[in-house]
Order: C-alpha cells, then structure tokens, then sequence
C-alpha cells in the first residue's frame, strides 16, 4: 500500500515533475517549497486532480531547527511518511557563497538532517525509503561551493544506505543537464548540452521516473543511478 512522499523543492521544475509522477502512480505528496509558494499551490492542485492528496509546507531548509522538526510536525498532521525525496537545492556562484556555508546549509546538512528524522519517526515494524538528488555534471571552478556540497551528498547518500539499514532504504539520482540554472542563459546552457555525447537536455520527467523506481524497487539501496545522456563523460564547460 502506498503513502506519503515528502518532495522538498517541490514547487517547481523537477520537484514538480518528481512530485506529479509519484501521484499519477498512486503515492500522496507532501509539497514543501521555501519561496515559491503559487508554483507550490498549483502543484497541490494538479495532484488533487490525478485523484491523490497533498499537503503544503512552507519550511526554509536552510535552517537547521526547522529542517529537524519538519518530518516530526507532519506526522503530526497527517501521519506516517513513507519516504522522502531530497530535491530541495541551493546553485549559486562562489561569488555569492564564498565560503560555500548557504550551499552546505541546504545541499548537504538539510537532506542530512531531515533523512536521521525521517528514520527516526518510523515505527519499528515499518520500513522507508530516501531519495536524494545529487548531480552528474562536470562543474566549472566558480560553482565549487555547490559541487562540494553535492558531493558531500553523494557520500552522506552511500553511508546512510548502510547505517540505515534493514529498515531505510537510501539512494540518489543523479541528474545531467536538465534545465538552465536559475541565472543561466539559455545560450550557454545549450552550450553545455551541445557537448555531451546525446546533445540533448535530460528532461525532468526522466528523472522523476528514476525516482520512483528507486521508491517502488525493494531490492535497491546504495545505488546511485546517473541520468545524464553521457554528461559525466564530458569536460566541465568554462
């Protein structure tokens, strides 16, 4: 029997898409968003229109005292959470982060955080499942602050599937190029496409469907699976 996911980030782009496929396959969303809450509100409602129930929560994962008490105060309201997708990510230039603390705070320490209170609420005889969302792109010298903290993702990702287990599932996607960051051209992202080996875009609905075999296969954990169109095979584009 299927329950509910909690999608952080998933107000748009490919939290959307990762919240709307596990719905459209049976599964209730926990729609958390920070800033964007009408992308957040009409993802609530496309899911109330595929016929599965949502629930919004509005939380700023950067901060460490809310990203703790956010699975706690849900389970409150409406129960058990089944699992936890952690999309939810700060990519930004080292300009703005110079000493990479906001892009650790959110990439790393709130997925960290948020997947020990995720085990930690689940009933003895009850299992779960994590999914974090890392990354597969070469990245420039001025994004190292996010590449860090996406690593340090990866490795939390592979030491949780260990000391999580029986009872927590733990794996990651890891994305390509999907969608031109939030200050990016769309010249110079194509530009990045244009040197992978499929010169095309992965599209958020490829990897939300990765996602959720990761959800719905019981025989899965420690594995990160790359969706990448051969992007980790490419050089990082200056």
């Amino acid at each position: 029997m299927k329950g509910w996911v909690l999608v952080t980030g998933a107000g748009q782009r490919i939290g959307r898409a990762i919240a709307l496929e596990l719905a459209t396959h049976g599964w209730d969303i926990v729609v958390h968003y920070h800033k964007s809450q009408k992308t957040a509100a009409e993802t609530a409602e496309a899911i109330h229109a595929l016929g599965r129930n949502a629930c919004l929560a509005e939380i700023d994962l950067s901060d460490a005292a809310y990203a703790e008490n956010l699975i706690p105060s849900l389970a409150e309201e409406i129960g058990m959470i089944d699992a936890l997708v952690n999309n939810a990510a700060l990519f930004d230039t080292d300009e703005d982060d110079p000493d990479g603390t906001r892009h650790m705070a959110l990439n790393a320490d709130a997925p960290r955080l948020l997947s020990k209170a995720f085990r930690d609420h689940l009933p003895k005889k009850e299992s779960g499942i994590i999914v974090n969302l890392l990354d597969a792109t070469p990245m420039p010298p001025h994004l190292s602050a996010y590449a860090k903290s996406k690593e340090t993702l990866r490795q939390l990702t592979l030491n949780m599937a260990k000391s999580f287990a029986p009872q927590v599932r733990v794996n990651g996607v890891a994305p390509g190029y999907v969608l031109p960051g939030p200050r990016q051209s769309e010249e110079a992202f194509l530009k990045m496409v244009a040197a992978t080996p499929q010169k095309t875009p992965v599209s958020p609905e490829e990897i939300a469907r990765a996602v959720r075999r990761l959800i719905e296969s019981p025989g899965l954990t420690g594995e990160i699976v790359t969706v990448a169109g051969g992007t980790n095979t490419s050089a990082p584009v200056n």
